[in-house]
């Protein structure tokens, strides 16, 4: 497929296949290696669809893009501009919402411990974990996704986080936030992760959770779906299992994110109304290039906001009650590296 502009993604439409289509024959599951899926989704234009593994559920990308189209999925500006991704009303409650995140996260590893955020992008929580005290490494896939990082933070840049060579035994904690869903060999990289966490230290991985009431409810307009650059889509049960393979024990599973469930209810919600933009919420909260001009005219920019207001508490208390529930728009799951004798 030809490169596509951020805003062109987010607007990429996504349908319902009909109940009953037949199996497709598939690459092996990354999670159970079954070579059958159900396609669920049709992807507008490059000729996509997500299929879910007959076996664990594992939704996919296919067919499975070649390296040169996942590279062209994230443009510059996807990265937003100088360290900023969103708008200037919305930057500085991200950074907020990031802070404690990396709270939660600080108390799962040892003082001070030496931690990797791999596909660290902006960097906003390592940000907060440097001045918790924590030695922060960050790994990415961009240089452009790197700019404006904190200065506390050490940076690699490689394709993959077998390519970064860090050494054995040698971090305190990993995050793989909302990575894994981007990366065509996500077993790889817990694999990796286990190689060099330190016996005894921690794996933190957060995915959207293609098992939650929000997905099964919004179907085709789920924001999290994100297609083409989310290639995989885990259930729960999948996403414990392989990390559970990659040598890490889970120890707890966390349904509740300020950050991105509430909004997920609000886009999804828009993204049913026709006559508003597929993803347009996030398309204009999102920092782009400077000189572009606005993506959307006045009155639509007026219907995104109003919508906004109006489904903002409800969002936030279903979030809460589905987190209750433990059926969260995303998850994360903590594993533990065993310790040796």
């Amino acid at each position: 497929m030809t490169r596509h502009s951020v805003r062109n993604l987010y607007a990429m439409s996504v349908s319902n296949v009909a109940s009953g289509t037949q199996a497709v024959v598939t690459d092996p599951c990354p999670v159970c290696g079954h070579e059958a899926a159900t396609p669920k989704f049709l992807i507008e234009g490059p000729g996509f669809q997500i299929v879910d593994c007959t076996k664990c559920r594992l939704g996919s990308l296919w067919p499975r893009p070649t390296a040169a189209e996942i590279q062209a999925f994230y443009p510059e500006n996807y990265y937003g501009d100088g360290g900023s991704k969103f708008s200037s009303i919305i930057e500085p409650l991200v950074r907020m919402i990031a802070a404690r995140s990396a709270w939660f996260i600080a108390r799962s590893i040892r003082p001070k411990g030496r931690v990797l955020d791999v596909g660290c992008g902006r960097g906003i929580t390592l940000r907060a974990l440097a001045d918790a005290g924590c030695e922060t490494h960050g790994l990415e896939l961009s240089r452009h996704a790197l700019r404006g990082i904190d200065s506390r933070v050490q940076t690699k840049v490689a394709v993959s986080l077998l390519e970064a060579e860090y050494p054995d035994n040698y971090f305190d904690g990993v995050l793989i936030w909302h990575v894994l869903e981007h990366v065509p060999n996500p077993s790889q990289i817990l694999i990796e992760a286990c190689r060099i966490a330190k016996p005894g230290s921690v794996v933190i991985v957060a995915v959207p959770n293609y098992s939650s009431l929000q997905a099964r409810l919004s179907g085709a307009a789920w924001f999290h779906l994100d297609p083409p650059r989310h290639l995989f889509h885990f259930p729960v049960a999948a996403l414990e299992r392989i990390i559970a393979e990659a040598g890490f024990v889970p120890v707890s599973r966390h349904h509740f994110s300020l950050r991105q469930n509430p909004f997920g209810w609000i886009q999804s919600i828009q993204n049913r109304l026709r006559w508003l933009p597929r993803n347009g919420l996030y398309a204009m909260l999102h920092r782009a290039d400077p000189g572009l001009s606005q993506p959307f005219t006045l009155p639509v920019r007026l219907q995104l906001w109003a919508c906004f207001w109006l489904l903002a508490l409800p969002a936030l208390m279903a979030s809460i009650a589905t987190a209750l529930c433990r059926s969260g728009a995303t998850v994360h799951v903590v594993g533990r590296k065993p310790a040796t004798n």
